[in-house]
């Protein structure tokens, strides 16, 4: 079982983890990288890098590792949705084969994304990157640096993580992220100060699943506005439904007292 968590360091990024790490300052960024990515060697696995083709902080490349610049591939164009996703996947299929531990990733996410993406692109593109991360021998870190994309972009990303190494500042009060092919794991708060969010997130899956699974027991609570939100999203797109499981009490006798235990609304929660 994947649970959500925050770390102080990269230090314990371990196989299967997606985080997403936000830095205060720049200078903060170079110790860190070069910390995590040395591990890695050491460990055995197989280094990647998505940023820049010339980075400061890396005074030479790291063995048996790949650094691919999203910039110079397209030209000064950023990336589309599935472009990460899919350089992952083939990174961490050829590092399997290979004979490496795992692959380890590093992605400046500055560097990746158009300056103009949506929170709905990021919940996209951060959900398919979780649920590839989780069922693969691959980590990956996140790298946002905080005063270069807005305030939106980076609660949804923060968001869509499981787990979030930064500023104590900008914790998410909630995150979703993969726990099985159709399911995902809801933890923390969702409220009206996340329901823009949450609803990114929640539209993003039901995209791509006609029945989307909740797993609910890290919830400490949702309230009116988050279950307005949950129902609005699911009525948004016919012919999706979404399942609760594991709800606490609160959360379950909230819901009956709204009224969203109505068979009409296409969210339900079931034991």
């Amino acid at each position: 079982m994947r649970i959500a968590r925050s770390v102080a360091s990269l230090g314990p990024v371990d196989i299967g983890d997606h985080v997403c790490w936000v830095m205060p300052r720049p200078g903060d960024f170079r110790n860190a990288a070069l910390g995590y990515l040395s591990d890695g060697t050491h460990l055995g696995d197989k280094i990647m890098v998505v940023g820049s083709s010339t980075p400061a902080w890396l005074e030479s490349p790291a063995p048996d590792g790949l650094l691919v610049d999203p910039v110079v591939v397209h030209g000064g164009v950023g990336w589309d949705a599935d472009e990460l996703v899919s350089l992952v996947r083939q990174e961490a299929e050829r590092a399997d084969r290979q004979g490496f531990r795992a692959l380890r990733v590093l992605a400046e996410m500055d560097r990746i994304w158009p300056a103009d993406i949506t929170a709905e692109q990021v919940a996209d593109q951060e959900l398919r990157l979780d649920a590839l991360t989780g069922g693969t021998a691959a980590m990956v870190v996140c790298a946002y640096a905080s005063p270069g994309l807005a305030p939106k972009v980076l609660e949804q990303a923060a968001s869509v993580h499981p787990h979030f190494a930064g500023h104590p500042a900008q914790q998410p009060s909630f995150h979703i992220f993969s726990e099985a092919a159709d399911c995902w794991r809801v933890s923390g708060v969702v409220d009206a100060d996340g329901a823009g969010a949450f609803r990114a997130a929640v539209t993003g899956l039901l995209r791509t699943l006609a029945t989307l699974r909740l797993r609910c027991d890290g919830l400490q609570l949702m309230d009116a506005v988050g279950m307005q939100t949950l129902a609005d999203a699911a009525a948004a797109m016919p012919g999706r439904r979404i399942v609760l499981e594991r709800a606490n009490p609160t959360v379950r006798r909230c819901w009956e007292l709204l009224g969203y235990d109505d068979p009409a609304v296409p969210a339900e929660l079931v034991p």
